[in-house]
């Protein structure tokens, strides 16, 4: 029998700031493990006893075809996730060290960790986006409408440590990033060609984020960080044939560390000068993410079954058994409108120092990226280069789809990407 592991204890603040990158991530990873073919769960169980490397080769050496070609992209989706918790976990990273997608997650602890290098990050971003890449070549342009992947829920695993054992069943993963748990007896989801626009729109926004970090380059900062801990473990080791530190102090320390360290390290890595490539990709693949949600809600919306099905229309139940309101897509997409307005720049972003009428031009940022330092951004100083008369991103849109959802509209939110 495969053993479960626990999730390690960290501050409660920072397995918040943690966990808000992984919401949308284990909500893929639903979908992502799911390489089942048509009506049955032969490969789910495969991935349940086997874990993804069986899996996805066995995937492979089957025949191209719909419910092969969707399994297959899914299965490389989540290959890449479970390579990124690897590599932090070789190197004892299993606190949060920046919040995105991956390295923003508590994991298990390594008792004989491998050293920490400056690039780590980087390399672990770089493999991340590659497979974002890789998924979706493999995933079909235009799914065929009979495409089907079916998943029970206690089949999803990730070998985060290399060891072939379990880190946390489906429902863990769920309860872990607070989203919503299925109803006793479902435990099924007939994922569908619509939800294949549904996986690319998340490829699209993981590799965003992860461009978008690669731009500022944190190798400088990481390094920063890990000399400090080299150097606190020197006066450790040192001190215990000395004067023992106060208790209360010790204390203190383990439980604000792991936090200042996050914060260090992600606003020097934002001090850096960001690469205008990097930027211009990142900016480019959140664009590919809207067009992606609006494909799947699309699609959605024209299904006529009521199958297991992952994310509802207005005429079908979910398979978790969790309600969307009336018109959820229509509220959700006129979220993403606005988002695609502020990056093409037709919409500004306003700021508390600035009158009504004038705001910050993202797209001007993104054609010419600057040093974000937070206190300048915050202040106003260092947004006046980019700031000028037009009309500002509204409220209506984000205040229609809070009032649908109420205080779940956060979950629903990552839910929906």
């Amino acid at each position: 029998m495969l053993k479960r592991h626990a999730i390690i204890g960290v501050p409660f603040f920072v397995q918040e700031v943690a966990m808000f990158p992984l919401r949308p991530l284990i909500a893929a990873a639903l979908l992502a493990a799911t390489p089942a073919l048509a009506d049955d769960t032969k490969t789910s169980a495969l991935i349940a006893s086997d874990g993804l490397t069986g899996a996805r080769k066995a995937l492979q050496a089957q025949p191209p075809g719909p419910d092969r070609d969707l399994g297959l992209a899914a299965v490389t989706f989540l290959a890449g996730i479970e390579a990124g918790y690897q590599a932090r976990w070789r190197v004892g990273a299993t606190n949060p060290m920046l919040p995105v997608p991956v390295i923003g997650t508590p994991l298990p602890e390594n008792g004989s960790p491998e050293p920490m290098t400056g690039d780590m990050l980087s390399q672990l971003l770089s493999d991340l986006a590659a497979a974002m890449a890789a998924t979706r070549e493999a995933l079909p342009t235009d799914p065929d409408p009979d495409a089907a992947l079916v998943l029970r829920l206690d089949d999803v695993w990730l070998d985060v440590n290399g060891d072939g054992q379990r880190l946390q069943g489906a429902e863990g993963l769920l309860r872990l990033a607070g989203l919503p748990m299925p109803e006793p007896g479902r435990d099924v989801i007939r994922f569908d060609a619509a939800d294949a626009h549904w996986l690319r729109a998340y490829t699209h926004l993981i590799e965003g984020t992860a461009r978008a970090a690669l731009a500022f380059d944190p190798e400088t900062a990481l390094s920063r960080m890990i000399a400090l801990r080299t150097e606190v473990a020197r006066q450790q080791a040192e001190g215990a044939h000395q004067l023992a530190r106060e208790p209360m102090m010790r204390q203190q320390a383990a439980f604000i560390g792991p936090f200042l360290d996050i914060a260090a390290v992600t606003l020097q890595t934002l001090r850096n000068q960001p690469d205008p490539e990097g930027i211009q990709a990142a900016a480019d693949h959140l664009t590919l993410t809207v067009d992606a949600n609006r494909d799947f809600w699309a699609a959605v919306a024209t299904e006529t079954d009521n199958d297991r099905e992952w994310i509802p229309n207005d005429s079908q139940q979910a398979a978790l058994g969790f309600q969307l309101p009336p018109g959820t897509g229509d509220a959700w997409l006129d979220v993403l409108d606005e988002g695609r307005m502020v990056l093409s720049g037709e919409r500004l972003i306003p700021h508390w120092r600035m009158e009504p009428g004038y705001g910050i031009d993202l797209s001007k940022w993104i054609a010419e990226p600057t040093p974000v330092d937070f206190l300048g951004w915050a202040q106003g100083a260092d947004a006046l280069a980019f700031t000028g008369p037009g009309l500002t991103i509204g409220r209506d849109a984000w205040r229609r789809f809070g009032d649908m959802f109420g205080g779940r509209a956060g979950l629903y939110m990552v839910l929906f990407n």
